[in-house]
């Protein structure tokens, strides 16, 4: 599906350059053309979700021990800017550049 990010940005109030309108384009295409897989899937005989979680029922947030970032970050395929990379080469190149 085609996207005009500028028309898009110029909504939202969002300034972009030229260099970032051609990189953000692709990438909402390939969001949107994913989500619009969504809507060949059969959901017939499927209850929809409803409700909620109440915050009275969530258990109590308790702090324990975390991982430091080089643990978090050791199998991470993908890493980029001391962070776990998601995507890895779906936009470009496997080193996330």
């Amino acid at each position: 599906m085609k996207i005009d990010i500028k028309k898009i940005a110029e909504s939202a109030s969002i300034a972009l350059t030229d260099k970032e309108i051609k990189e953000f384009t692709p990438q909402m295409e390939g969001i949107v053309d994913s989500m619009n897989v969504l809507k060949e899937v059969d959901t017939k005989g499927i209850k929809p979700m409803k409700g909620h979680m109440k915050f009275k029922d969530l258990r109590e947030d308790i702090p324990g021990k975390t991982l430091s970032q080089e643990e978090v970050l050791k199998n991470a395929k993908y890493t980029e800017n001391g962070c776990v990379k998601i995507y890895g080469d779906v936009f470009g190149s496997e080193s996330g550049e």
